[in-house]
């Protein structure tokens, strides 16, 4: 694992729009123009993802290759204690279903532990199965549940 450098926000801005845009449930997402969302979705995460809200980790293959990233912090909004957040994670498309994305959520939970946080939280899309099985076969557990209702 290394720091991310400024190089690397090429990679990690379109994977996290995607990653996000794939989350988007289906009945927000075919109502918007897909470089509308972009823009007005860069400016709201802009300080998570190059700012100094979080870190940002690239991890590389023996050969120098990205296998993934991670994009940590700390967040507290229902309790005075801080908690350790795993904003994003992604998982280059040639190294999914190697146990990548289990080493990186291994990584994040050690950063955590290493800064004194006694927890570590992500959100996950409801219907990311395939996201959701690696977290709860890591340990994490629905805390709270994120509902909508379409209004017509």
């Amino acid at each position: 694992m290394r720091r991310a450098r400024r190089a690397d926000l090429a990679l990690i801005w379109p994977a996290t729009l995607q990653t996000v845009w794939d989350d988007l449930p289906e009945d927000e997402r075919a109502g918007l123009d897909r470089r509308t969302w972009e823009n007005h979705f860069r400016k709201k995460i802009e300080a998570f993802v190059e700012g100094n809200r979080t870190e940002r980790w690239i991890a590389e293959g023996p050969s120098g290759e990205t296998l993934g990233y991670v994009i940590l912090g700390e967040s507290g909004f229902l309790t005075p204690e801080t908690h350790a957040f795993l904003y994003d994670i992604w998982v280059a498309p040639d190294h999914r279903d190697k146990g990548v994305g289990k080493a990186l959520v291994d990584w994040a939970s050690n950063w955590a532990r290493e800064r004194g946080h006694r927890k570590i939280k992500l959100e996950v899309g409801e219907g990311n199965e395939r996201a959701r099985h690696v977290y709860e076969s890591l340990g994490f557990r629905a805390e709270r549940r994120y509902m909508g209702k379409p209004l017509k």
